[in-house]
């Protein structure tokens, strides 16, 4: 586990920036990136989680409201959407 908060957010601003499609990166710019300071160690730690648990094309599925946010997720989406 990752403790160090500043590496964690390295961490999960690379994963973000290099998604593989451009139209995914844009949205996790929008939508994770200009907000990560908004998000606590827990979340962050969350958030690394869920990209290394489903792949960015169910994520930004997700994001646009097209398919379902597992449970452990949904406090979390709800913050990266409503922020």
């Amino acid at each position: 586990m990752i403790n160090d908060r500043g590496n964690l957010k390295k961490i999960i601003k690379y994963r973000l920036s290099y998604s593989g499609t451009k139209e995914t990166d844009i949205l996790y710019k929008k939508m994770i990136l200009d907000k990560i300071e908004i998000f606590n160690n827990e979340e962050l730690f969350l958030l690394s989680n869920l990209f290394n648990e489903i792949s960015d094309t169910d994520i930004f599925n997700i994001l646009i409201n097209k398919l379902y946010c597992p449970k452990k997720y949904q406090k979390l989406m709800g913050k990266i959407i409503n922020e």
